[in-house]
């Protein structure tokens, strides 16, 4: 097992970097962290945030402050009240030092709900307003995350897939945006669904009507029903109840 373990933490990386594959060994060679992506990540990170946890508990940091953590692997956020926020982050620090972890400087702030916002595991959390204009505390998509999930989308309709045959290509894109729907379905998502269905359709299109040597949109060319109906494009919801739903 320790093996196994140690090939996944010098396992190399490719990145492509200019528009070519490269290979990298960073953690090898520093003897520190684990590879981007790498699959032994999200395990070491729960062992050692149990720990932390533990710590928290143990030492009375969460009574004292009135301070919970929430945290999937390595990411994680104290919620606290106001005023305990700078102890709980000094606190956090010291336990986070003492196991021999480095806390992300660039990533780590104190957000004051419901004035400011913060994301977490691709949302975005603070003060967002209803239709009647009455304010309330929830969460949307990220920025970062609407637009990760076009520019991949772009990525798969670039001149690079012109081989590829469309019902493949349709299929993979489908694929990132019923997942992507899936997971992003809290909060007021039936907007941002809606750019996403316009981006995805003027994506596939345009890249239907330049894979035959046409030009053009492809908007009068290419219907929706062909699309959808011919090639199997996933459409995103358009109403609260499409929303995917847990079973209970």
């Amino acid at each position: 097992m320790l093996h196994t373990i140690k090939g996944w933490l010098t396992a190399p990386v490719v990145e492509v970097i200019d528009g070519r594959p490269v290979q990298t060994a960073e953690a090898r060679r520093m003897k520190r962290g684990t590879p981007q992506g790498g699959v032994i990540s999200p395990l070491l990170a729960n062992c050692y945030f149990r720990r932390f946890l533990l710590a928290w508990h143990g030492h009375g940091h969460r009574d004292q402050l009135d301070a919970h953590v929430v945290n999937y692997a390595d990411d994680f956020v104290i919620c606290c009240r106001p005023g305990n926020a700078p102890a709980a982050m000094e606190r956090m620090s010291a336990l986070m030092t003492r196991l021999g972890l480095e806390v992300n400087t660039t990533k780590t702030r104190i957000a004051r709900l419901p004035e400011e916002l913060f994301d977490f595991l691709g949302y975005t959390v603070g003060r967002f307003y209803g239709k009647d204009g009455r304010p309330y505390i929830g969460t949307r998509p990220s920025r970062k995350a609407v637009k990760s999930l076009l520019r991949r989308i772009h990525a798969r309709t670039s001149r690079q897939w012109y081989p590829d045959e469309p019902a493949n290509t349709v299929a993979r894109i489908s694929s990132l945006v019923r997942g992507w729907c899936g997971y992003f379905n809290q909060g007021p998502v039936l907007p941002i669904y809606e750019l996403i269905r316009s981006y995805t359709e003027r994506r596939v299109r345009r890249w239907l009507m330049r894979r035959a040597g046409r030009r053009g949109t492809g908007f009068r060319q290419i219907p929706d029903e062909f699309l959808y109906e011919t090639l199997g494009l996933y459409a995103a919801p358009r109403r609260r109840a499409d929303l995917p739903r847990a079973k209970v």
